[in-house]
This record gives C-alpha cells, sequence and structure tokens, in this order.
C-alpha cells in the first residue's frame, strides 16, 4: 500500500523508467535495457506459462479431453488464441475495464462451485466432520496457519521463509505488473486505496472459494493420486463431478474469463516494456503511435508463443511457479536498496543481474546441487534444485549472493552524480535515514510524505486487518464461529484505521507538476551555479 502511492508519485509510463531516475550515465541505460527485456523475454513467458498450464489442465478435464501431447497443444493453441486476441485488440485503457467484468464473472463462478461442493458433501459442519476424522491427513485440526516442521504435509522451515519472507518483500515492492496498474490510477491516493482493495480481496476473500472445493474435494475425489499432477487435476475435476452441464459450461466461461483478465495483464506489461524501454527508448525515439502500437502487436505474439512453449514444456504448474519465485529472488535486495540506500549505483546493480544469472544457470544445470547437498537437508531420491521443500532456500541462495556483490560493489565504485541523486530524492521522496548525505546538499529543507516508524505501523495495522480477515472467514466457514466473528470486527476497526492513515499521508501529496516543477528550479539553480 505504501509503494502503490511512491509509484504513483513517480509518473512514469512503465516502472522500469525508474532505472535512469534513479541511477545515471551508461550503467542506468544498460539496466533499464537489460530490466525491460528480462520481464518482457524471461519473466513475462514464464509466468504466462503456468497461468496458460493451469487453463489448459482445467479446459482438458472440464472437456474430458486424454491427456496426450497432440490435446495439450491444441487446447494450449484455442485459449492463448484467445486470450492474443483480446489483448492484440486493445491497450492498457481496455485491458483494465474488461478485467473488472471479467474478474465478477470469475468471482461469481468460484463462488458457485464452492457453494455446491459444500452442497454435494451435506454442508460445512458435515464437511468438517468427515475432514476431521481423516486420521491419515495431517490436516485434520483444520488449522488456517500452516504448519511448519520437518513432517510429511507440513511446510518446510525454509520455505516459510522464503513465501513469508523474499516472496513478500517483492510483492510489497509492488513493481512490474502491478506497478503499470498502479501507474495508471488517478492520483496516489487513489493508487493506496487500490493496492489495498487488491491485498483484501485477493488474499483475505477470494482465497476461500478455492480452499472449500480443494476440502471438498479430498471428500468427493478419494482415489485421487497424490502426484503434483493429480492435485493440479482436482479442480477440473469437481466442476465436472459437481456441477450440471448448463452450469458447468458457465463456470468454464467464468475460468475462461479468469484465465484472460491475468494473462492480458501480462502480455499488456511485457510489450510496454518492450515498446517504451527498448523499441521507444534505443532504436526509434521518432516513430508514430501507429507504429509503436504495430511493434507492441508483434511483441505480443511472440510473447504468448513464448508462454505456450514453456507451459506445453514445463513438467507441472508447480514446477514453472517454484522456478519464477526462485528467478525473482535475483531483483530482491536491489529492489530495496534502490529506494532505502543511496550509495547504491548502477555498477553495482549491474554486476549483482550478472551474478544472478550465473547463478540461476548453475542452479537449473544441477551444478550447484554438491553444494546445495551438503549445506541443507535434502529429501531422499531429490536433489538441491528438484526438492519441493527446499525452493525458500534457493530464494535464500539467490538473494544473498545477488545481495552481498551488490553492496560490495556499490562501497568500491563511485556514487552516482550528486544532482542526479538529487532530483531522483525530490521526485520519489523515500525515507530520510538513508538518504542523510544528499539531504545535507539540498538547499532546502527535506519533507517525506511520512517518516519511517509510522509506516511501520501502518504496516502493521493493515496486515493485521488482512490476516484477521483471512482468518475470520475461515472460522465463519470451518467453527469456531464466535471467534471467527471476533475476527471480523478486528478486521474491520483495522481497515478503517488504514483509511484513514492513508487519507492523512496523502492530503498534502503533490502532483507531478508539482515534482517536475522542483526539478526544473533545482536545474535552473545548477545552471546558474555553474555560469
Amino acid at each position: 500500500v505504501y509503494f502503490g502511492r511512491k509509484w504513483r508519485r513517480m509518473a512514469f509510463v512503465t516502472d522500469v523508467e525508474f532505472m535512469e531516475a534513479r541511477y545515471s550515465g551508461a550503467s542506468a541505460k544498460i539496466m533499464r535495457g537489460w530490466t525491460g527485456a528480462f520481464g518482457a523475454i524471461i519473466m513475462c513467458p514464464l509466468i504466462s506459462g503456468w497461468v496458460i498450464k493451469a487453463m489448459q489442465t482445467i479446459a482438458a478435464e472440464t472437456m474430458g479431453l486424454p491427456a496426450t501431447p497432440e490435446n495439450q497443444v491444441w487446447v494450449t493453441a484455442v485459449v492463448v488464441a484467445i486470450a492474443l486476441l483480446m489483448c492484440g485488440l486493445s491497450g492498457l485503457l481496455g485491458v483494465v475495464y474488461t478485467d473488472f467484468i471479467q474478474f465478477m464473472l470469475a468471482t461469481i463462478g468460484t463462488l458457485l462451485l464452492a457453494f455446491l461442493s459444500v452442497r454435494a458433501v451435506g454442508g460445512l459442519d458435515t464437511m468438517v466432520e468427515k475432514l476431521s476424522s481423516m486420521e491419515n491427513w495431517s490436516g485434520n485440526n483444520l488449522g488456517i496457519a500452516p504448519q511448519v516442521g520437518p513432517e510429511t504435509g507440513q511446510m518446510s522451515v525454509w520455505n516459510a521463509i522464503g513465501f513469508f519472507g523474499f516472496l513478500w518483500i517483492g510483492v510489497a515492492l509492488s513493481g512490474a505488473y502491478q506497478a503499470q496498474r498502479l501507474l495508471s490510477s488517478k492520483d496516489s491516493k487513489n493508487a493506496s486505496f487500490a493496492q489495498l482493495l487488491h491485498t483484501i480481496v485477493y488474499y483475505s476473500f477470494m482465497a476461500w472459494p478455492w480452499i472449500l472445493v480443494a476440502l471438498c474435494s479430498m471428500i468427493l475425489l478419494p482415489d485421487l493420486g497424490a502426484g503434483v499432477e493429480d492435485q493440479a487435476a482436482a479442480y477440473p475435476q469437481m466442476i465436472v463431478k459437481v456441477l450440471p452441464l448448463g452450469l458447468r459450461g458457465l463456470l468454464v466461461a467464468a475460468l475462461l474469463a479468469a484465465f484472460i483478465s491475468t494473462i492480458s495483464t501480462m502480455f499488456n506489461w511485457g510489450s510496454s516494456y518492450l515498446v517504451n524501454d527498448i523499441y521507444r527508448r534505443f532504436i526509434n525515439k521518432d516513430a508514430t503511435e501507429k507504429n509503436y502500437v504495430l511493434i507492441a502487436r508483434i511483441a505480443t505474439f511472440f510473447m504468448a508463443v513464448a508462454g505456450a512453449v514453456i507451459s506445453i514444456k514445463g513438467d507441472s504448474i508447480q514446477m514453472l511457479i517454484t522456478l519464477s519465485f526462485v528467478v525473482a529472488s535475483i531483483g530482491i535486495v536491489p529492489g530495496v536498496l534502490r529506494w532505502l540506500w543511496w550509495r547504491t549505483n548502477g555498477k553495482a546493480e549491474i554486476a549483482g543481474m550478472l551474478s544472478g544469472w550465473v547463478l540461476s544457470i548453475l542452479l537449473i544445470n544441477g551444478w550447484l546441487n554438491p553444494i546445495g547437498d551438503i549445506l541443507f537437508t535434502v529429501a531422499e531420491g531429490e536433489t538441491f534444485f528438484s526438492d519441493g521443500d527446499l525452493v525458500g532456500a534457493r530464494m535464500f541462495v539467490m538473494a544473498l549472493c545477488v545481495g552481498i556483490v551488490v553492496i560490495v560493489v556499490s562501497l568500491l565504485t563511485p556514487p552516482e552524480d550528486t544532482e542526479h541523486l538529487k532530483k531522483f530524492l525530490l521526485r520519489a521522496r523515500p525515507f530520510a535515514f538513508g538518504w542523510k548525505p544528499i539531504i545535507a546538499e539540498l538547499d532546502e529543507p527535506y519533507t517525506v510524505e511520512e517518516n519511517f516508524p509510522r509506516t511501520l505501523v501502518s504496516w502493521a495495522i493493515t496486515t493485521l486487518a488482512c490476516v484477521a480477515a483471512l482468518f475470520g472467514i475461515g472460522r465463519l466457514l470451518l467453527g469456531p464461529r464466535l471467534i471467527g466473528v471476533v475476527f471480523i470486527l478486528v478486521a474491520i476497526v483495522a481497515g478503517y484505521i488504514t483509511l484513514k492513515r492513508i487519507k492523512e499521508d496523502t492530503a498534502n501529496d503533490k502532483d507531478h507538476a508539482d515534482f517536475l516543477r522542483e526539478i526544473e528550479e533545482l536545474e535552473a539553480e545548477q545552471k546558474k551555479a555553474a555560469s
């Protein structure tokens, strides 16, 4: 929520423009070009790959198609073509409007399946009773918080660190496709409200229809295999088992809407990088808007093909997701340091980026397995790269090594140009504690939106609202319901305080024109002093 308004204040077209606002010289250009290419060519197809894989599984299961390579290719081609057609005929505005409608359709569909699944097992109380009696299932106490430990069915300590640590930081920075939406908001206050709404709806509310269907599948599909592919097929199999024919088609349409909503975001995000941060910035600065749109459509087509190929070649949705988590860990430490520490420079980011990619190649090819097998406890029959309980460990290794490289190189190389950093400071208004040497160079008092302690308090209150809503809905569904009511009341109070604090923090916020005026005044002073 904090970074939501920070991005809107920067008023970029894409978040990759941040590189040239934060750094200067050749290293800034290299970082902008590389980050745009990395996002569009690597991360966008990778994320699209597991999204397409999920829709591929749903479409094949609901239509009763055998899991043959030929059917997999045809289903993938059809669902990607539908998404490509819609995205190619529209831009960000169209994607946002259609997303809104598609989200409504998908929400209605998932709620409907959850309701009918619970009814099929005899109601919520019967579902809880049957699940609690499953002695061979480690989750039969229906605890909402994950059980962390070494036992089967528990989340490993390393994955808890990775998912609730590194992954959380990466999401909190709100870059990539999240920044695309935030940069489109009316103003910084609306950006914060949008991020808050997304967080509560996506994490606290929308999780429960999926969870209910999963719990019901354990009762209605007792012969479902324990493999990753078998479990991935549980949701579409529940559609076939629970829904009558007409509603089954409606839900498949709703899920297709959810798929298009997600994949169109990916395509629009990747093409905006290729056009704005590579083609327009380095290849053809003076082309017509029609030419830029054409390049965007061509780029979208190739990204769609790449995502489709990855989905077909990938062993499972889980494998593609965890691979994207580990690769994305390259940018976590640099992403934090850009905002918090003035001494970070473009050369250090380049060094960190290169080291991260060397590590990724070593990891994917299995060359780090001997070291990983020594440092971490690897399950029998698995390797450091393949062990599902060590995803967090792989994220930790990636973030730690890249972080060390960035910090060391920053200290060993000259800092960025002071005047350039002063412009960034006035535009971004980061926390003061990491920018004191630059603040001392300003000819005016430095004010920030809010200080660091206040931000931490706001973060704690907002997190309480989200977690209380998540647990509250869960307890209302699974019991004890009185505890659920208490959690919901806590969520309402914390949510109200959060809204109030956002309004206070953005009450005196300036628009982008004011920031540009400040920078122009600074440049005029610099020219006057130089003359």
